[in-house]
């Protein structure tokens, strides 16, 4: 079976399907290390599924500081109505270092790991075709199973839905030098008057991580940016002194097909990420694992694989749906409601 793409989606799937007893081989278009724009925060429960389904540990090494952070919301009526979850934390990483450690994981569990692989072009049948160029050279792979792990743009995607246009989330984001009043904390700010669907701020190896989320292209991003560095300012004395780089990347904003046939798509080809807060690590590496336990099966009972995996990933679907109605149905009332009725709670079950 072949995986294309070397996010956590595909190298979850690599890993459990070699572990399985499965010849699995990993297309990785990029080269080592690659650039990967994301915040690098992740909820705990991330660690207990590589713990569970992998047999994985997270080393230190790729672990930012600070390791862990709360979460606090700020609502549309300012820092004084907001606050941190009681009892809830989150894992702060370093996102390439992270994702390299995950796919020379995929090395030691013999996954045949290819970089500088492209995928170009993929033919369904009994076995499916698959066209690659690796180092400039093209080559075609036959594979009973393929799994799409190839992101928000996905290519794999596109053959098996040409007309499918995705809705996507682009977020901008700034990594500055500076001082403020900020604690160990992931700050999401929830107001429309300072940005269109959420801004946040990372304390993250002595910088600070300042983005936000935008649907429309068009947007005057730098306006926006400027509203929430002032937002800051005024709610948390920050003092922004120079900023290091400003990266832009997309996300999904909405869920797609699942898969045809012996093909399926996992992690941001699928639009498995959370339209509210952006985090998709998480869910990257359950629709992967769901992706390689449903290949099992397909292949035990000989049926098609796509049917077996929207079974599986259904509750993740779920989700999802439920995520994305209450984000398009937000205004600012609505998000001072949830704010308090969020820092209510007692997340007695977080670690």
């Amino acid at each position: 079976m072949i995986v294309v793409g070397g996010g956590p989606a595909g190298v979850a799937c690599a890993i459990k399907c070699a572990k399985m007893g499965f010849k699995t081989a990993l297309l990785e278009k990029s080269t080592r290390y690659r650039k990967k724009v994301c915040g690098g925060v992740t909820p705990t429960v991330t660690k207990d599924l590589l713990e569970l389904e992998l047999g994985l540990c997270i080393p230190q090494s790729v672990l930012s500081v600070p390791e862990r952070l709360g979460l606090f919301y700020v609502p549309p009526s300012g820092k004084r109505n907001g606050g941190a979850m009681k009892n809830y934390s989150l894992i702060n990483l370093r996102r390439v270092a992270f994702d390299e450690w995950l796919r020379e994981e995929a090395r030691t569990h013999n996954v045949d790991l290819l970089y500088r692989a492209e995928f170009i072009e993929l033919k369904l049948g009994k076995y499916n075709m698959l066209k690659v160029r690796i180092n400039g050279i093209m080559e075609v792979f036959e594979a009973t199973y393929v799994v799409g792990a190839d992101g928000v743009f996905s290519k794999v995607r596109s053959c098996l839905f040409p007309n499918y246009k995705p809705r996507t989330l682009a977020v901008v984001q700034e990594v500055w030098d500076g001082e403020g009043d900020f604690e160990d904390n992931f700050y999401v700010i929830l107001n429309g008057k300072i940005v269109p669907t959420y801004g946040y701020v990372i304390p993250k190896d002595g910088k600070f991580l300042v983005g936000f989320g935008f649907e429309s292209r068009t947007i005057d991003f730098q306006s926006y940016m400027k509203k929430l560095l002032n937002l800051l300012r005024d709610e948390f004395s920050f003092k922004p002194v120079r900023m290091n780089t400003r990266e832009t990347a997309y996300i999904p904003f909405a869920i797609s097909s699942t898969g045809l046939e012996n093909v399926v798509l996992v992690g941001d080809a699928g639009g498995f990420c959370n339209p509210f807060s952006g985090e998709g690590i998480r869910l990257a590496i359950e629709s992967g694992t769901a992706a390689a336990e449903s290949i099992k099966i397909s292949q035990e009972e000989n049926t098609n694989l796509t049917p077996i995996y929207e079974s599986r990933i259904e509750g993740l679907r779920e989700f999802l749906l439920k995520m994305h109605m209450f984000v398009n149905d937000l205004d600012d009332e609505k998000r001072e409601a949830f704010v308090k009725k969020e820092l209510s709670r007692l997340n007695v079950f977080d670690k």
